[in-house]
This record gives C-alpha cells, sequence and structure tokens, in this order.
C-alpha cells in the first residue's frame, strides 16, 4: 500500500499538542463585566459608583484578568489577602519605620480582596459562597488591624471598643441584609472603608513620627483609634435607624 507523505510525518510526529485553554470569562471586556458585577452583587452597577470607586473596581478588574491567566482562583487570592494582614501587625511590632511598611502590605492584602471578588465574577464560580468565605477573611483582617494597634502601644480599652463596634455592626448589617435590605441600602459612615482609612493613618503617622520619639507611636495610635470609636459608634446608630426604617414592614 503506499502511504501518504503527510500521513507517514503525522504519525511519527504524534499528536499536535492542544492549545491551553482559556476561559471565555477571564477576558471578557469592562462593559460585560459591570454587567456581570451588578447580577452578582445585588445589582450594584458600577457605572454609577463614585469615580474613586470606579478606580478601584477597574484595577482589581485587572489584577483578577492577571490572576487568572496564571491559574489563580477566588479562594487563593482571598488567602492570600489573609496572610497579607497577618503579616501587618508582626511587621508593624518592629517600630521605627516598620509601620509604613505595613502600611504597604495592608494595602496589598486590599488589592487582593478587590481583586478576589474580581476573580469571583469573571470566573462565574459560586459566587455567594466565595463572598462568604471573603467576609470572614476580612473579618481576620480586621482583627489584625487592631493587634498591629497594640504591637504600636494604643490604649488597650478602645482597642477593645473598636473591635465590639466592629462586630455589632457587621452583625446588624448582615442581619438586615437576611431580612431583605440590600448592601447599598445598609450603607454609613461606621463601614469597612472608615477601618481600613484609619488603620493606614495609623500606620502612616506612626512610621512618620517614630524617630521624633519613642511614645509618639502610642499617642497617635490612640488618637486614630478614638477618632475610630466615636466615628464607629455613630455609624452603628446610624445603621440602627436605617435598618428600623428599611425593615418595618
Amino acid at each position: 500500500m503506499i502511504s501518504d507523505g503527510a500521513t507517514d510525518w503525522t504519525a511519527n510526529e504524534g499528536e499536535i499538542p492542544a492549545e491551553p485553554a482559556v476561559n471565555p470569562r477571564a477576558i471578557m471586556d469592562w462593559p460585560k463585566f459591570v454587567s456581570a458585577w451588578a447580577a452578582a452583587n445585588d445589582g450594584f452597577d458600577l457605572r454609577h459608583a463614585g469615580p474613586g470607586q470606579r478606580w478601584w473596581a477597574r484595577l482589581a478588574y485587572k489584577c483578577g484578568i492577571a490572576l487568572i491567566r496564571i491559574g489563580g482562583t477566588a479562594a487563593a487570592t482571598t488567602a492570600g489577602a489573609v496572610l497579607a494582614a497577618l503579616f501587618v501587625p508582626l511587621i508593624s511590632a518592629g517600630g521605627g519605620r516598620w509601620p509604613l511598611l505595613a502600611a504597604v502590605l495592608l494595602g496589598v492584602g486590599l488589592l487582593a480582596e478587590a481583586a478576589s471578588r474580581a476573580v469571583s465574577v469573571l470566573l462565574g464560580g459560586a459566587v455567594r459562597r466565595e463572598a462568604f468565605y471573603r467576609s470572614l477573611g476580612e473579618r481576620a483582617a480586621e482583627i489584625c488591624w487592631l493587634w498591629a494597634a497594640a504591637a504600636l502601644g494604643a490604649a488597650t480599652l478602645l482597642i477593645l471598643v473598636c473591635g465590639v463596634l466592629m462586630a455589632a455592626h457587621e452583625y446588624v448589617r448582615a442581619r438586615a441584609m437576611a431580612g431583605g435590605m440590600r448592601p447599598a441600602g445598609t450603607s454609613t459612615v461606621g463601614d469597612r472603608p472608615l477601618r481600613m482609612a484609619s488603620t493606614v493613618a495609623m500606620l502612616l503617622i506612626a512610621g512618620v513620627v517614630a524617630p521624633l520619639a519613642d511614645d509618639l507611636p502610642a499617642g497617635t495610635s490612640t488618637l486614630v483609634l478614638a477618632l475610630w470609636a466615636l466615628l464607629g459608634l455613630f455609624g452603628f446608630v446610624q445603621l440602627l435607624a436605617v435598618v428600623r426604617k428599611g425593615l418595618s414592614y
């Protein structure tokens, strides 16, 4: 039997390696991502968000695509965010300029949290389950932030007050959402952005004033926590009023 040269070449070369599959959702464009985000987040449309929030969401979108292209998952990204948060108090305890590096790590952890949300939307996985684990990771990160305040020498009473306010705020908010309220409807001044901004400010100020006097980081951290507690208490009262009105039917 006369053989075909092309057939012999194919047989000798073996199977042609298949190109790696690319998840089509991992390369969705920004408008499709916005629509998918709204579907996964109770209709929250990023087009109606503020400029800063849109910029942050777009950065998370780009990071999410990059992570997916190298095989990243939402769970792994959330774990990375918690790991970054864990190093914040450990580095802060070094004193001196070390809190500045801790502030950078805190920012890395926050970006990882945002990227985890983007990865969930891009891959279209179990978004609600991943959001549940991400919420646990966020609470763990906030505990690490208060631990960093303790490492800097902040007043123990204020650390406890901020921790209680954080737990109470998130519990009431979770129960309100379980009762049918949307996340946007439960937004107050005491939400997580307050804790994020307070912790970043605390670390940056501590790192700047540390060379001036050894006890300055403890004093400035206590002042920042006092502001956190004051605004947190106001936000908690505001949240109770919003929930009472929203669930009055």
